[in-house]
């Protein structure tokens, strides 16, 4: 019986032996395998940079990464969190008012949380320049919740190349909250030591001008600006500094994330493109199809969020800064963006740079300032009398209160317009984002339709948005206007060019569902056809949603509901026909003409 055992033993031993010498050679052949792919793309690297002088380096911090991994605990990994049962309602709902967003459970996650890595998978491989220009990162706060600040100073020093991070700078615009103490700031001085700069100043500045006077106080290369409310990602500095390196005149912003401002969960964003409409409003473009092609390089950005950039000292104060005629906030992003295209530079959004951004709940209204006067209007008007020649007329069009407003002495910065050579704003509309302006032209085509849709069945009732707020299910009938040409606002719709069924707030007839009697919604216009795409047939009166190679649904009233919903189009259904108060059948006519056209340059 012992002779059986011992042969059995020497021979499990054996096959241990056996698979612990393939493990180690898998091992082995995988990690040289790594090794020649990172020197054989670190090679390439070296040849195509001007001579191939420059040396490469993979910046990971990949024991970093590795101890992140295996945390654990609420908010960790960005998983969504909550608070523990028996939490004081009341002052939960507090500081929700105060600071639009869920603050007490902001307060039970750690301020060195781990995030996912949302990067694509080449970025996770890329090598930049060994010599990357040191960085002044600048964060202008007022009365921000300190759990938030602190856990975006903590991600910033535990993500940040040491050596690349020259100083943090901290600037309070004139904070007078009782939770900014001297004590907070001793706490924070203690943790990042002289790296960390505190700028307290005297009196309220706003955003524009203390981001100024921060930028004054850097003495860094590079400076980047981010909000006091991000969290960092893992390698996120230098993919934005690389493209300052290859080209000085360029200007970087990274691929935001979503922080939820309810439970803190870290949401991936997607790349785009910025812009704006005719109300000075951000809006965002879809990338072009050669750009999705190319992820994850980086691609031109038209207009920056301004909240997250990077951007060369040197360029900064070279193209004036920001107009510190510019008041609090608002359309100091829009300056900046059309001086770094126009004048001679290049903004670009990079991907392989991730930061998650605190988003506060849309229903908070942040106060500013304790002003009346309408800051942002005049921004919108100072900004537009310098950089938008004969286009400002288009923004005074559709905001004609600006006209009345007075901006100040403009006489320096149009100087600098002139000395900086900059080009004229046709040819940044024309050059940097011709999609823009076919999706937001500044002069408008006519609507396909527009007014009150009056239902043929019961021709006194007609489809009301009955001022829901956006983001609503709708579908109410209610007695049409008088005048179904121009009904009151809540009946008045407009088929637009862009094939979608708008009202004047911007917001849009959206359908979500296929199913049978699927409701119809108020949403923010998007641009992209698809659950938002509605035609008109003026012969058969059907209302229909979708594009022509889809399955469509047609807008149904049910009248003894006086409600509406989608249902397969039916052209003897008298309950799916509609009255347009106003139709342009010429243009109806044409409706899908370039149709396809269209799509392919989306």
């Amino acid at each position: 019986m012992y002779v059986k055992l011992s042969v059995l033993h020497r021979k499990l031993w054996r096959k241990r032996i056996l698979f612990e010498v393939f493990l180690i050679c898998i091992i082995l052949i995988t990690t040289h395998q790594l090794y020649t792919h990172r020197n054989g793309a670190e090679e390439t690297q070296r040849k195509a940079d001007k001579g191939g002088l420059a040396e490469w380096r993979d910046w990971h911090d990949y024991g970093a990464i590795a101890r992140e991994a295996l945390r654990e605990g609420i908010g960790e990994q960005g998983r969504p969190a909550a608070l523990p049962s028996g939490y004081d309602k009341e002052v939960a709902a507090a500081s929700w008012l105060v600071y639009g967003f869920n603050a007490l459970l902001s307060e039970k996650i750690s301020f060195e949380r781990a995030v996912p890595d949302f990067r694509h998978l080449r970025c996770r491989s890329m090598t930049y320049h060994k010599e990357l220009p040191s960085t002044s990162i600048i964060i202008v706060h007022r009365n921000e919740h300190p759990s938030v600040l602190q856990r975006t100073l903590h991600s910033l020093w535990n993500r940040t190349p040491y050596e690349l991070l020259h100083e943090l700078i901290l600037v309070d615009d004139f904070s007078t909250s009782p939770l900014f103490e001297v004590s907070l700031e001793q706490k924070l001085l203690a943790k990042f030591g002289a790296k960390l700069k505190i700028l307290k100043l005297t009196e309220h500045q706003g955003l524009i001008r203390a981001r100024v006077a921060g930028a004054r106080m850097a003495t860094g290369e590079a400076l980047v600006f981010l909000d006091t409310h991000v969290e960092a990602t893992q390698n996120w500095l230098p993919p934005l500094l690389q493209p300052i390196v290859n080209d000085p005149y360029t200007s970087t912003t990274p691929n935001i994330d979503i922080i939820d401002y309810d439970n803190f969960e870290y949401i991936e964003g997607t790349p785009a493109r910025g812009g704006f409409d005719w109300n000075f409003v951000y809006v965002e473009l879809p990338l072009l199809p050669e750009e999705q092609a190319a992820l994850p390089a980086p691609h031109n950005n038209p207009i920056m969020n301004g909240g997250l950039f990077a951007i060369g000292a040197k360029f900064f104060w070279h193209l004036g800064a920001y107009d510190v005629g510019l008041e609090v906030w608002g359309g100091e992003q829009f300056e900046l963006s059309f001086k770094i295209w126009m004048c001679g530079g290049r903004l670009l959004e990079v991907p392989c740079s991730r930061l998650g951004h605190l988003y506060r709940d849309p229903k908070f209204n942040v106060k500013y300032t304790n002003g009346t006067d309408d800051y942002q209007g005049k921004n919108f008007k100072r900004v537009a009398s310098v950089w938008l020649d004969e286009y400002q007329e288009v923004l005074y069009k559709h905001n004609p209160e600006l006209l009345r407003i007075k901006v100040g002495d403009i006489s320096a910065r149009r100087a600098l317009r002139e000395r900086l050579q900059c080009k004229p704003f046709k040819w940044f509309l024309e050059t940097v984002a011709p999609d823009f302006v076919r999706m937001y032209p500044p002069f408008a085509p006519p609507d396909y339709a527009s007014g009150a849709l009056q239902s043929v069945a019961v021709p006194q009732l007609c489809l009301d948005s009955i001022q829901l707020p956006v983001e609503h299910h709708i579908g109410d009938l209610r007695p049409c206007s008088p005048n179904l040409q121009q009904p009151v606002d809540s009946q008045n719709w407009q088929l637009t060019f862009h094939r979608d069924l708008r009202q004047a707030n911007e917001n849009c007839l959206d359908v979500q569902s296929k199913e049978p009697n699927a409701s119809i919604w108020l949403w923010p216009c998007h641009y992209e056809g698809g659950n938002q795409f509605w035609y008109y047939d003026h012969q058969s009166q059907l209302l229909m949603q979708g594009e022509p190679w889809t399955e469509r649904r047609c807008l149904e009233a049910n009248v003894n509901t006086r409600r509406s919903y989608m249902n397969i189009c039916d052209s003897n259904n008298v309950n799916m026909k509609w009255n347009f108060g106003l139709v342009n059948q010429s243009l109806l006519d044409n409706f899908f003409k370039g149709l396809q056209a269209n799509v392919e340059i989306k």
